[in-house]
């Protein structure tokens, strides 16, 4: 039947009904779904109860990097989003980036079994992130409120439930095209049957439950000490921007789908034409949050650490949407926080020479030959500040001391050592390594952050004009006075400005899971082929240092790129259980 093999696999393991006992506290309270113990009735009769149970919603949110082995926790088999672009390459050979990607292994039919994936239909926990929200928003009335302020304080209750269920849907938005669209909780009895909508319903429905939710909403968190974290109308209108953009740009939005199939003819994986407007949609939305002032970007005229607390501190008035998995990280070593090992050591952050490259003088010039200021000697020296907050370089300060970098240094003791083994390492979220930096530390993920909504409203504004404008000249130049470099140069075409932007978003979020959708989403294939290059550094007799550049290994997609990667594939075992799911362009 079915209404079995939807169940049974994503969608609706509902509230049953039973006897009604005394409720559990605590984690063990909140880790039991409602059954014969723990009822519906039992948890939506108190504010606290209820508010306990939405916030067992709040931890099915992602989290960018990875914490254990089970099956959410493990993010791309213990890797990094970034890997899968240009400005990291993994050595980790059991993560999913070297065992399915780079040797071009990945099929549709590993998304049956494999939690190596980059997201994976089922194990993301989006739709269980669903399902809470929709049961919180069914019963919310049920909870007692006896006065205008509780009643305020369920209104805003169900506003965040709407938030899990859309910014789970953005999640596999950007990684799926159009989905189908769950929206409330299932009867036994009732039909399950959902087809899968294109993608621009799916993009309308999400900026909709967005719409819905903004209103409820407070525009800041008043109580940080309790309730840092939650959902804001900054949260709303900020991912609204995010998806929107993504909606506007050309993996969706553009006069021809970027591969035949069954799918882009229904339109699930292509809005059908190009419609400029989608631009303009994006940048009001950005707009709006903008122009409420009441988020600004962490700016005390200290560059590094304003922008290392950009991403890092929480509550920091930056950051739009957190998510939290830990309150604070493990040991450097520890099980329950394996980013530190997988990155540090087994190789899973190598950031590439041409990241590197990417980052400009501190006056934000270019750092090239072009350039008298620039030094090839000492290359990495009076650099844009934040390389050095998201990337370990050679003799930048470390652990109170000098990083060595130089074949033979405490860092990188050979070539092959793991952790540094692109000739430089990862200092973003990693930081000096140690329990005076990073490790043990308060924790979270910088889901969005406003910084992204400044560069939001540039891109969208420089694609519905045509060319930059004053204003999105302005938004780029914001994010980067913020550390001190200089304004972007005047006078830039549309393609030009379209590209300094991206470039922006490269240097600001980099290890923050914004590069991989930025690429897919401009359909970038000649960074798909590009041949990745790292550096060797010597340590000469007389202390000076030579360079030396190395490819990297090819990747699969440089000689085989088709644009069916542009998207994953749905797992073939949820698409024969015929609840309305089409397979993706090429899988």
């Amino acid at each position: 039947m079915k209404t079995k093999k939807i169940l049974f696999s994503i969608i609706v393991m509902l509230l049953i009904l039973g006897s009604c006992d005394e409720p559990k506290f605590g984690n063990a309270f909140l880790d039991k779904e409602p059954s014969v113990d723990v009822t519906k009735d039992t948890i939506f009769g108190s504010l606290e109860l209820a508010t306990r149970y939405l916030t067992k919603g709040y931890t099915t949110l992602p989290y960018g990097l990875n914490l254990d082995w089970g099956a959410k926790d493990n993010k791309l088999g213990m890797d990094l989003l970034e890997s899968l672009s240009d400005l990291n390459q993994s050595y980790l050979s059991w993560g999913g980036p070297n065992s399915l990607y780079y040797n071009g292994q990945y099929a549709a039919a590993i998304e049956n079994t494999s939690g190596n994936t980059k997201y994976h239909y089922i194990f993301e926990q989006s739709w269980v992130g669903i399902r809470i929200g929709w049961n919180f928003i069914e019963n919310a009335d049920k909870i007692p409120a006896p006065d205008e302020d509780t009643k305020k304080i369920v209104k805003q209750l169900k506003a965040e439930a709407k938030m899990i269920i859309a910014l789970h849907y953005c999640d596999m938005y950007r990684n799926f095209g159009g989905l189908p669209w769950v929206d409330h909780v299932y009867l036994p009895t009732e039909s399950t049957v959902v087809p899968r909508l294109t993608s621009l319903e799916t993009l309308n429905k999400i900026v909709a439950l967005l719409d819905e939710a903004a209103p409820d909403l407070p525009m800041v968190i008043a109580d940080l000490s309790s309730n840092d974290g939650r959902f804001t109308k900054a949260s709303a209108l900020g991912l609204k921007a995010r998806i929107l953009l993504f909606g506007a740009s050309p993996l969706f939005n553009a006069s021809a789908p970027y591969l035949d199939s069954e799918a882009s003819t229904k339109k699930m994986t292509w809005h059908g034409s190009y419609d400029p407007n989608l631009w303009k949609r994006a940048a009001d939305a950005a707009k709006e949050l903008l122009n409420a002032g009441a988020y600004k970007l962490v700016s005390t005229g200290n560059y590094r650490k304003d922008f290392q607390d950009a991403y890092y501190k929480r509550g920091n008035g930056e950051i739009l949407i957190s998510t939290r998995a830990r309150y604070k990280s493990g040991a450097y070593w520890a099980t329950n926080y394996y980013f530190y090992q997988s990155a540090g050591g087994y190789g899973t952050g190598c950031p590439t020479k041409e990241y590197v490259d990417m980052f400009p003088m501190a006056d934000g010039k270019p750092a090239n030959a072009d350039n008298p200021d620039w030094n090839p000697a000492r290359p990495w020296e009076n650099r844009d500040p934040r390389l050095y907050e998201t990337v370990l370089v050679n003799g930048d300060a470390y652990q109170g001391r000098t990083a060595e970098l130089w074949i033979g240094g405490q860092e990188r003791a050979s070539l092959s050592a793991g952790g540094t083994k692109s000739g430089f390492g990862l200092k973003k979220f990693l930081l000096d390594r140690d329990a005076a930096t990073s490790t043990q530390s308060i924790v979270q993920w910088p889901y969005l952050r406003l910084a992204e909504i400044y560069l939001t409203f540039a891109e969208a504004e420089n694609e519905f004009k045509g060319g930059p404008t004053a204003e999105a000249y302005d938004a780029v130049n914001i994010v980067r006075n913020r550390v001190g470099l200089g304004d972007l140069p005047s006078g830039l075409s549309q393609i030009a400005f379209r590209g300094a932007v991206l470039k922006e978003r490269a240097l600001e979020f980099g290890f923050e899971e914004v590069r991989w959708y930025d690429i897919i989403r401009w359909k970038r294939e000649d960074l798909f082929r590009q041949t990745l290059h790292g550096v060797n550094t010597t340590k000469n007799p007389d202390g000076s240092y030579s360079y030396e550049t190395v490819e990297m290994p090819a990747r699969f997609w440089k000689d085989n790129w088709s644009p069916k990667w542009y998207l994953s594939a749905f797992p073939p075992n949820e698409i024969n259980k015929g609840y309305g799911l089409i397979q993706n362009p090429g899988w």
